[in-house]
């Protein structure tokens, strides 16, 4: 745990710890692109925050925070500075170049169809994460620390495969304010604090009530719901070890806490109250944090909601 302030800018150290040939203090340098983290507009993160991971995924549970990492490519670009010359050959700036960057991902086509809502204008700012894990945030006037501000964000069109190359998406980013991306930022070395690429995105859940056999409807009297789990990226691999408090159960819009047997593959056994004519919804939670977002061993699951209506 490390106070954010205290640790933007410090050097790890200059490597080669016998060395000391003499050269008083150790810059840092920031890598290559290839994690992003997408900061809801006046999303901040205070200068006086302990930071961990826990926290990040926090803002991340919260839909604060959309991890975008390990891009499979990345092309920064600079626009160049505007000059003016005068009729005697003086040069004077007229406007500053913006940068804008390039990640492309290769995943598959959940992924892509998520990626897909990323595009808007001025709606996230982007906090950068270079190949060594190292962050790169920008610093607000009163010292808070966010994302770097962006105008347009957007998502291309998936690039289809080829005889030579994998299908792949990608998506870009412009930032926009010359100060932030010129004097207003902090680098904070992944020695200092976790490395950027450990942060995950939230991972879409495909629930349905059935068992191993197939489907199994709630029906009137029914003391038990079966419950299924699945990732929605391919609806086949089970969700494994949630409890009952990651679960929202509600009869007719009452929430009741249900008991819970893992049978394991990503199939569950609710217990409930004895089911009448109602309408009960459920989808993974965080009881905690009263949020539609649930960690398990440190892993982000947000589900669809169940909505059954039971006749009598």
């Amino acid at each position: 745990m490390a106070v954010i302030n205290t640790i933007a800018s410090m050097s790890a150290g200059c490597g080669g710890e016998s060395i000391n040939t003499g050269d008083l203090g150790c810059d840092i340098e920031f890598g290559l692109v290839i994690h992003a983290l997408g900061f809801k507009k006046g999303v901040v993160i205070p200068a006086s925050t302990d930071i961990t991971q826990d926290y990040i995924d926090g803002l991340v549970q919260s839909g604060d925070v959309i991890p975008m990492m390990d891009a499979f490519s990345s092309e920064p670009s600079i626009a160049d500075d505007t000059l003016e010359t005068s009729p005697l050959g003086v040069e004077a700036l007229t406007l500053k170049g913006l940068p804008k960057y390039m990640l492309t991902m290769k995943a598959g086509q959940y992924f892509y169809k998520q990626m897909s809502k990323l595009t808007g204008f001025g709606n996230i700012n982007w906090v950068l994460g270079d190949v060594n894990g190292n962050w790169k945030f920008a610093v607000n006037t009163d010292g808070a620390f966010t994302g770097f501000t962006a105008g347009q964000t957007l998502s291309a069109i998936t690039t289809p495969a080829t005889a030579t190359e994998t299908e792949k998406k990608s998506f870009t980013f412009q930032l926009t304010d010359r100060t932030q991306i010129d004097l207003s930022y902090a680098v904070i070395l992944s020695a200092n604090l976790f490395p950027i690429s450990d942060v995950t995105g939230i991972n879409g859940v495909l629930l349905s009530y059935a068992d191993v056999n197939g489907a199994v409807p709630p029906a009137s009297g029914d003391t038990t719901l079966k419950v299924k789990a699945l990732l929605a990226a391919d609806k086949h691999t089970g969700i494994a070890g949630l409890a009952a408090t990651n679960f929202k159960y509600t009869v007719n819009g009452a929430a009741e806490v249900p008991t819970l047997v893992d049978n394991g593959d990503g199939f569950y056994t609710l217990t409930i109250t004895a089911l009448a004519a109602s309408t009960i919804l459920l989808n993974i939670y965080d009881s905690t944090v009263n949020k539609d977002v649930a960690i398990v061993s440190s892993e982000l699951y947000r589900s669809n909601v169940l909505s059954e209506v039971v006749s009598a």
